[in-house]
């Protein structure tokens, strides 16, 4: 078994913590196999360490990198997605939530970077603070991973 290709990492809103970006685009680079951002905020922030002349990384710049989503909305697509409780009702996943849950099933070990940055684009929509949604739904995730036998490791900044 070739462990990149069978490897997937997610990085998830930037650091608390200015200061802890780089070492977090750092570790997110090193990792093997593919790679997915989840956030605009995110992406912004892999983009400003590595100086890049665009706001949006791609996979010229990040090695492996297959798909930039949205962050807290795409994170709680999937868990609907993976849970099977996705109301008909609703609008349907985006192709965002339905490739970032096939490559999570795809995958065999799962790291997670998450950034715990209030994020303040997103005060105001109508759930409770942000870093605290986001983080929920990167547990419930992990646990449901966990459940369903992958190997996952999870990082907070």
């Amino acid at each position: 078994m070739n462990m990149s290709e069978k490897h997937l990492t997610l990085l998830i809103g930037p650091a608390k913590y200015p200061e802890d970006d780089r070492r977090m685009v750092s570790m997110f680079l090193e990792e093997p196999g593919k790679k997915i951002i989840c956030g605009s905020s995110a992406a912004n922030m892999v983009s400003s360490v590595l100086s890049l002349q665009k706001e949006t990384p791609d996979a010229d710049s990040v090695p492996g990198l297959c798909l930039i989503t949205d962050g807290t909305l795409i994170l709680s697509q999937v868990l609907e997605i993976l849970l099977g409780t996705h109301e008909s009702q609703e609008p349907p996943a985006t192709w965002d939530a339905k490739m970032l849950s096939s490559s999570l099933l795809e995958a065999e070990s799962i790291s997670f970077l998450i950034g715990m940055a209030v994020n303040k684009s997103q005060r105001s929509l109508s759930l409770p603070a942000k870093t605290v949604v986001k983080s929920r739904f990167a547990r419930e995730l992990v646990d449901l991973l966990k459940e369903k036998g992958k190997k996952v490791m999870v990082e907070y900044f």
